[in-house]
């Protein structure tokens, strides 16, 4: 089982809708991720270990998308002395597959680019396959060959864009990425005179990886990438060879094609420098090093209170002039616009981020699963639906978290796709339909990007980058204010559900699962446990009331032991999942309490018929919602 936390659950970050088509379509580190995928000769390593080991090769299913004419792939490989590694694609453009394409290979002489003529799909231009017409889909290969001891994959990912989509500025606006990160700074002019006008990009890589704990000289950074297709021409800019380095370094990366600058925002926020590579004409980029260049390399280290970008531009003649301040809307066109938002990103293998990519997936206090299935299972913290984790919970220590536990490896994916939710399922179910591969039944409460509305369907995009079709009626635009009727409505389709622990999907839910994916559903979060939504929630009382506000219960009259939620459903009535009913329900307060909500005010201490024997429980009210 694989543990979750705050770090290693990150599903949903801030979307650049209006960037246009520029984003990883496949990060392949974790089970799900392979779902479909061709494998001959190789071995299925522990999620913790890699994805293969052994000589053999991996093709993955097809993946459909939206059109894209530029794609970059990159590999995390362990390759034992003796061993390579080959990535190849295929794209579909108009129904036809092409050839394959080889982008690049590593073995005992090091990596190297393909010198491959063009074809009418298109050609390999170093690093990057430039397509002739747009296509809609691809798959990948890899082949490992060769060593004394078994060559090792851990990852893989492509990168797509579009020249058709123009994207547009991003706005700043403040947040934990106004910081700037301890990026060590060195100059590619402090190197030797036969490399330092070349090695921009091994200078960059070098920041990082000493950032990340790596030291070691840009000279031999530099000689480790050097692309030995054509070791003449000293070509040390080749992205998907810096990355398999900065793998055997014990990171882990990916070249990538970020959201614009929101994108490098998240990454500076994670607490991750980045890679990105720009190119400009004379004064567009004021404050330069150089005048122009057709592609330079630097690093992203933060950004200023007005949104600037700070970098570490290895141009700068010297280490003290490396550090620079580019304006945001002038970094923005040199590397958003003219570069489409390329980047190296790395960080330490560990935490990774992965996304729940089953229907739900159960979050266990403990890594063991139950002897037998049980509707009150106690070390079932709580189900976690597709795509999302943002449950809060308040620790013993006094702060908020987000909840803590285990999940099976094999129920996680890699979200490669990250943007604003403008959809959520507001049925008990909608079946997300990609053009290949399994359906997803996503459940109630889960909540989508969605790419296009086509009447009777809408195209979602799926965390991996495909596109699926969901009947429109299942889903609800999210952006208009919460309608507390809506969220009854919502409610009411769990009843007669089953008491679950821990549940928070129809089919079972306990008492604040019930109200958690209720407000969810209609675009609000609230914390997952009742306490944790006594702690958030604004006291109202009684004349305050409204239909959709909270019924909290707390044990011998404490508000530090509140064990119960409800949803007030206006006049006399209550809506609930209650253990002891077995079921979800609705009651009145009077048939609960033996009296009407007249005579009750927030704070009183009652009597609960509801179980076996009456006790002694005190009341409270609160809200999420205005007025």
């Amino acid at each position: 089982m694989q543990k979750l936390t705050s770090d290693t659950a990150k599903t949903a970050r801030r979307a650049a809708s209006a960037l246009g088509f520029c984003f990883l379509v496949s990060s392949a580190h974790a089970p799900l991720d392979l779902e479909g995928a061709k494998v001959e000769g190789l071995r299925a390593l522990p999620f913790e270990k890699g994805l293969f080991e052994g000589a053999g090769t991996l093709e993955s299913p097809a993946l459909e998308t939206e059109p894209f004419d530029e794609l970059v792939g990159s590999w995390n490989a362990e390759l034992p002395k003796g061993a390579s590694i080959v990535l190849s694609v295929q794209v579909r453009s108009r129904g036809d597959w092409s050839k394959w394409h080889t982008l690049a290979l590593w073995d005992g002489k090091g990596g190297r680019s393909m010198d491959e003529p063009a074809d009418e799909s298109g050609r390999v231009d170093v690093d990057t396959l430039e397509l002739s017409r747009p296509a809609d889909a691809l798959r990948y290969r890899v082949t490992l060959a060769g060593g004394r001891k078994p060559p090792r994959l851990r990852r893989v990912a492509m990168a797509l864009s579009s020249r058709d989509q123009t994207p547009a500025a991003q706005p700043f606006a403040p947040g934990p990425w106004v910081r700037e990160l301890d990026v060590p700074p060195r100059s590619q002019g402090a190197e030797d005179e036969d490399i330092r006008h070349d090695i921009c990009s091994p200078t960059s890589l070098s920041m990082l990886l000493e950032f990340w704990g790596k030291r070691l000289a840009t000279a031999k950074v530099a000689a480790a990438v050097l692309d030995r297709r054509d070791p003449e021409s000293a070509r040390y800019g080749n992205w998907p060879l810096n990355i398999a380095f900065a793998a055997t370094q014990g990171l882990r990366g990916q070249v990538t094609r970020l959201d614009g600058l929101r994108g490098l925002e998240e990454e500076i926020a994670a607490g991750r420098p980045v890679v990105a590579s720009i190119t400009f004409s004379e004064g567009e980029l004021a404050g330069s090093p150089m005048r122009e260049t057709k592609g330079h390399l630097l690093v992203v280290a933060g950004f200023t209170k007005d949104g600037d970008v700070i970098v570490r531009d290895p141009a700068g003649k010297t280490k003290q002039k490396v550090r620079r301040v580019y304006k945001r809307a002038e970094f923005e066109k040199v590397w958003a616009v003219n570069k489409r938002g390329v980047a190296y990103v790395l960080a330490p293998r560990f935490p990774q981020e992965f996304a729940v990519g089953v229907p739900t997936a159960d979050l266990r206090r403990k890594p063991r699963l139950p002897k037998a299935p049980s509707n009150n299972d106690p070390e079932l913290a709580t189900q976690l639906v597709y795509g999302a984790l943002e449950q809060d919970a308040w620790l013993p220590i006094k702060r908020w978290h987000h909840y803590r536990g285990w999940v099976l490896a094999r129920e996680l994916r890699s979200p490669v796709f990250h943007a604003e939710p403008d959809a959520v399922v507001r049925s008990a179910r909608a079946d997300l339909r990609p053009a290949s591969g399994v359906p997803i039944p996503a459940p109630l409460g889960v909540r989508l990007s969605v790419a296009r509305w086509e009447g009777p369907s809408a195209q979602v995009r799926l965390l991996d980058g495909r596109l699926a079709a969901a009947d429109t009626e299942a889903l609800w635009r999210l952006g208009s204010a919460p309608d507390r009727q809506r969220i009854l409505d919502i409610a009411r389709i769990f009843l007669g559900d089953p008491y679950v622990w821990g549940g928070r999907a129809p089919g079972g839910v306990d008492c604040s699962g019930l109200s958690s994916i209720s407000y969810r559903a209609e675009g609000v979060d609230i914390p997952r446990d009742a306490h944790e939504q006594f702690l958030k929630a604004k006291p109202v009382k009684r004349a305050e009331l409204q239909p959709g506000d909270l019924v909290f219960l707390a044990k011998s009259g404490d508000p530090k032991l509140i064990n119960h939620v409800m949803l007030y459903s206006g006049g006399d009535g209550l809506l609930e999942s209650r253990q002891s009913a077995g079921k979800v329900i609705e009651e009145t307060l009077r048939g609960r309490f033996g009296q009407p909500l007249a005579e009750i005010e927030s704070g009183d201490t009652l009597t609960d018929r509801s179980g076996e024997k009456p006790q002694t429980r005190a009341i409270y009210f609160g809200s999420f919602l205005t007025p």
